[in-house]
């Protein structure tokens, strides 16, 4: 297979309160759109949004992506205003030939690119506000709400258009294909701390290498 299909998704305003559970919307739809395997559908109601969206019902999924989550929130939540960048990404495994036995190689075949900005908040956090500041607070949720549910449903539309280049079907584990969620400042890079970087990420993202 010699390309990896990159869906660049559109950009997300989110404030650091909402970065963990917006993600957990967008990834789990994600990988119940490409659990090829025989998945038992489990309907999960948002934490913070009136959304409802479907995992696989996979324990071990859900603590893999609880603990990617963990690891990015605890950096992305340090850096309000700035524009962040999460990658799930798809592959096989091959079995390759080295120069002592063999060794196993990843060979990707599509990868999401989620994009968020982390907004400063500046409605105050505490027990008693204003009903000026409830109002905002609770125009800020529709807003993030209508955005989030646009978003589920363009990735329901690429998923459906886009199957070409899924792999033969092998296995059949709930999870057909392994996966990895990755991002800049996890245990595989360094968080930039240029914003002008992350930027251009957004205009031009490439796959990840791809293994021969």
């Amino acid at each position: 297979m010699s390309n990896c299909e990159v869906f660049n998704l559109p950009l997300v305003e989110a404030e650091p309160h909402q970065l963990r559970e917006v993600l957990r919307c967008i990834i789990h739809t994600i990988l119940f759109n490409r659990a090829l395997g025989f998945v038992k559908p489990k309907d999960v109601d948002s934490e913070l949004f009136d959304i409802t969206y479907v995992q696989v019902g996979d324990p071990e999924v859900e603590l893999m992506v609880e603990s990617k989550l963990t690891e990015f929130c605890s950096v992305a939540e340090k850096r309000p205003a700035e524009l962040v960048q999460l990658c799930l990404s798809f592959y096989e495994k091959r079995r390759k030939q080295a120069w002592f036995g063999t060794k196993d190689e990843r060979l990707y075949w599509e990868q999401w690119c989620i994009n968020i900005s982390v907004l400063q908040p500046d409605i105050p956090e505490q027990q008693f506000m204003s009903a000026s500041h409830a109002q905002e607070l609770s125009a800020r949720v529709s807003r993030m709400e209508g955005c989030l549910e646009q978003l589920l449903s363009h990735i329901a539309r690429c998923v459906n258009e886009k199957r070409d280049h899924i792999p033969p079907v092998v296995s059949s584990s709930i999870v057909t294909f392994p996966f990895e969620i990755t991002f800049a400042g996890g245990s595989r890079s360094t968080f930039g701390s240029n914003v002008q970087a992350v930027k251009k990420m957004l205009m031009q993202t490439s796959p990840p290498p791809m293994l021969s």
